[in-house]
């Protein structure tokens, strides 16, 4: 379990990193163009990665059409990152997108939706996320 924790944390190290190196490089040579390229590059990376381990290709035609919507979303995920990380600053990206994902998340949980286990919404949770908003507003205002 420690394990997964520390990969979580090792995961929004690495956002916070890419988050920097997007906002530059979308900055030098546009928004629409450095989107394509880390695509391309995450395209090819996965691909070696694949090879390498000598996975088989399934058939794309028994996927269901619903599981190619984290690929539309994680562009727009990068684009928004990359629009945004330029005009308000990596930190307050990364803290208002973290509060983004907290917030459906919790409401994915609590609901059970796209069929996970229900984790009801605790009063615990409601006082982190007050305590998060308090946060995420004084980096605002100052």
């Amino acid at each position: 379990m420690n394990t997964y924790k520390n990969l979580a944390v090792l995961n929004g190290v690495l956002i916070a990193i890419m988050i920097f190196f997007n906002g530059v490089i979308s900055e030098k040579i546009g928004l629409y163009l450095s989107t394509l390229i880390y695509h391309i590059l995450g395209f090819l990376l996965t691909l070696l990665v694949s090879v390498v381990r000598k996975n088989k290709l399934p058939k794309l035609s028994k996927i269901p059409v619903i599981f190619f919507i984290p690929g539309i979303l994680s562009v727009l995920v990068i684009f928004l990152n990359n629009l945004s990380s330029s005009k308000i600053g990596i930190t307050l990206t990364a803290g208002i997108g973290l509060f983004g994902q907290l917030v459906i998340s919790t409401l994915i949980d609590h609901f059970g939706l796209f069929g996970v286990q229900v984790n009801k919404i605790r009063k615990e949770k409601i006082l982190s996320f007050s305590l998060i908003i308090t946060g995420l507003i004084f980096m605002i205002l100052l």
